[in-house]
Formats: C-alpha cells, sequence, structure tokens
C-alpha cells in the first residue's frame, strides 16, 4: 500500500508539474502573439506621406452637434498609397454627398459651384483634421509575418465647406432666377411689341411680305439679344 501510495503521488506530481508548464507556455505564448499583433497607430501628414511617432489607439470621437464632422477610413492594403488614394477618395464621396445635399441633388451641382468659385483640395482639406495611420502585422503559424496592412483614419469636419456650398448655392440659384424672370418679360414684351406692330401695319395697309419680314427681324433680334443677356448673367 505505501509503495503504491507513493507511486500515485508521484503521477500526480508530475501530471500538475506537466500541466503548469504547459499553461505557462501558452500564457507566454499568446501574450508574445497579442504584442506583436496588436495594431500601431501613427500621426500621419498626407501633403509630406510622412508619419510620426507611434501613440495609443487614438479615440475618434464624434463631436455632438456636428451632422458634418464625418469619421473617413481607408480600405486596408498592404501599399500605403492605395490606401492615401482609398482615403482621399472616401473624402471625395463624402464632399459629394454635401453637394447633394446643397443643391438638391443638382445634375451639374459640382461644376455650378466651382464655376462660382468654389475650390476643393482634398488634401488641404483634411489638413486640420487629425489623420492617424494604423499599421498591423498578421501573425502567420505562430510568427509575425513580413507582410504589413496599412489603414488611414481621421475625423473630418466639412461644416465650414458646406456653410461655403451654400452660399455659392444661393448666389447660383439668384442667377438662374434672373435669367428667368429676364425671359419671362422679355417673351412678353416681344409679344405686345409685335402685336401693336401688326395693328399699326396693318392700319397703313403695308405689304404683307414687309410685314413678315419686319417681324422676323424683330424676332431674331431679340432671341439673339436675350441669349447674350443670359450668356453674360451666366458668367457674372
Amino acid at each position: 500500500m505505501d509503495n503504491r501510495s507513493y507511486k500515485s503521488t508521484i503521477l500526480v506530481l508530475l501530471l500538475s508539474l506537466s500541466t503548469f508548464v504547459v499553461a505557462q507556455e501558452s500564457a507566454s505564448v499568446e501574450s508574445d502573439g497579442n504584442q506583436t499583433n496588436s495594431p500601431k497607430y501613427y500621426p500621419f501628414d498626407l501633403e509630406k506621406n510622412t508619419k510620426g511617432n507611434s501613440v495609443e489607439q487614438p479615440e475618434l470621437v464624434l463631436p455632438t452637434g456636428n451632422a458634418y464632422a464625418l469619421r473617413i477610413e481607408s480600405d486596408l492594403s498592404i501599399d500605403l498609397p492605395s490606401v492615401e488614394a482609398s482615403f482621399l477618395a472616401k473624402v471625395d464621396a463624402a464632399v459629394n454627398s454635401i453637394i447633394d445635399e446643397v443643391t438638391g441633388n443638382h445634375i451639374n451641382g459640382r461644376s455650378l459651384l466651382e464655376e462660382r468659385g468654389l475650390q476643393i483640395d482634398l488634401v488641404e482639406l483634411v489638413a486640420p483634421s487629425d489623420v492617424y495611420l494604423q499599421e498591423h502585422t498578421p501573425i502567420l503559424s505562430g510568427q509575425p509575418s513580413n507582410i504589413t496592412n496599412y489603414h488611414l483614419i481621421a475625423i473630418v469636419d466639412l461644416k465650414p465647406l458646406q456653410a461655403e456650398m451654400k452660399q455659392l448655392w444661393r448666389e447660383v440659384m439668384l442667377g438662374e432666377r434672373l435669367v428667368q424672370y429676364i425671359m419671362i418679360a422679355s417673351v412678353v414684351l416681344i409679344i405686345l411689341f409685335l402685336f401693336r406692330g401688326n395693328q399699326v401695319m396693318r392700319s397703313r395697309d403695308t405689304n404683307r411680305a414687309i410685314r413678315l419680314t419686319v417681324n422676323s427681324a424683330i424676332l431674331i433680334a431679340t432671341i439673339a439679344a436675350l441669349a447674350g443677356i443670359a450668356m453674360m448673367l451666366h458668367w457674372v
């Protein structure tokens, strides 16, 4: 009995020791894996294409009361220039969304605003924001791979741009309304002028061919004048 108890005790101790060693190795591997696999964050300058010193994971919180402060994230890629292009494309898409909102989905909204002086430089637009580059090295077969994934992220405030768009769009609509009013008034005046002119020519028994020539000349001259006015107002 004593021999059996002794052997059982030894066996239990060996099993406990093995379990403890395996647990320690697993914890060590998991800790190393987590350390290697954790993404790193760097401030990133889009204009210079440079990153700053490593920082803690940024807390990118959207400000309350500002519907035009947007969280912009690029696609994940191993190619940094592609990530930058993806990020700026997302910014441009957000700008187009605001243009559609301001212009009521006008088919030429962006071009009309640009004709009024709207200048959109995506890099300059993002410059006031804190842009962060996320780098992540995946773990393959328990070892860090030689591939690094990149990801850009930022909170971009487009409220100033939206306010500028609204002001410019008011000017665009004012010019269009002015053109419409002038066209309507001109058409009314043309009708009245032709009607009165024909009355005078009939009372004087003017030749029909002459009346047609005069009326045609008046119409052509008036249409040309209206087209010139419309063009000038469009480029004002």
